[in-house]
């Protein structure tokens, strides 16, 4: 399949609300998602194999199932450029969107079901991968690469949320950590980033892999390496670190 040119984005109403999109339910080949919010959106079932998606403002890879139950198995994907743009340049800010791969369905939605295996997801402004609303999907076998050190935005490399389930197994995550302050106290100091003396839960901070608002009996996990993070594992109860 000969490359996608994002030289006109296509308007989709997504679980996430109205955005952009430069391909549907594109299975292979390339993807340059340039001025588009979306790479490719997938809402029907299907084996993504080897798709390659850069340079999309919000989304790489948007599996949703608002509109029914869908199965998608993605591998061999490779991801990168996800978040804020300057003209075609790839310029990361502090805004909570840039994911590499989401999995969604929206509250309530229709169940989305799938695997993400041996893919490469990196340069994401937020987070690499994210299974959220009762999505089932396994992650095994990927390599996802945060930003390092930044000052602008806590970035995820791997985050569950809100009653997903599924597998995290052998997968690779580094390069998440936050190195900016979300406050003070009562003293002056600065509070965010690594700082001990911030109320819990309430500290801005990357993990590697992340699970919010879910029972962590439901993930079967193991055999990651989540080196190389601003905390390497996390399970909170709220959003604070969402």
């Amino acid at each position: 399949m000969s490359p996608v040119h994002a030289s006109v984005c296509t308007p989709v109403v997504t679980s996430r609300g109205t955005l952009t999109t430069a391909a549907t339910n594109q299975l292979t080949g390339t993807i340059d998602a340039t001025g588009c919010d979306i790479g490719d959106y997938i809402i029907s079932s299907g084996s993504v194999s080897a798709l390659i998606v850069h340079d999309a403002n919000q989304y790489g890879i948007f599996v949703d199932s608002q509109l029914g139950t869908i199965t998608v198995s993605i591998s061999g994907a490779t991801v990168s450029n996800v978040g804020a743009h300057t003209g075609t340049a790839f310029t990361p800010n502090g805004v909570q969107t840039g994911i590499g791969i989401i999995f969604d369905s929206g509250p309530g939605g229709p169940l989305a079901s799938g695997s993400i295996d041996s893919s490469t997801i990196s340069a994401y402004q937020k987070g690499g991968i994210v299974i959220n609303h009762d999505s089932d999907v396994s992650t095994t076998n990927n390599v996802v690469t945060g930003l390092g050190p930044v000052n602008f935005i806590a970035q995820n490399g791997i985050e569950y949320a809100r009653d997903a389930v599924g597998t995290i197994r052998r997968n690779t995550v580094s390069g998440n950590f936050y190195s900016g302050n979300t406050g003070v106290l009562a003293n002056g100091s600065p509070c965010g980033g690594s700082n001990p003396a911030c109320p819990p839960g309430r500290q801005f901070v990357s993990t590697g892999i992340l699970l919010v608002l879910i029972d962590p009996n439901n993930i079967k996990r193991g055999q990651n390496d989540a080196s190389d993070n601003q905390h390497p594992f996390a399970i909170v109860t709220d959003n604070a670190f969402d």
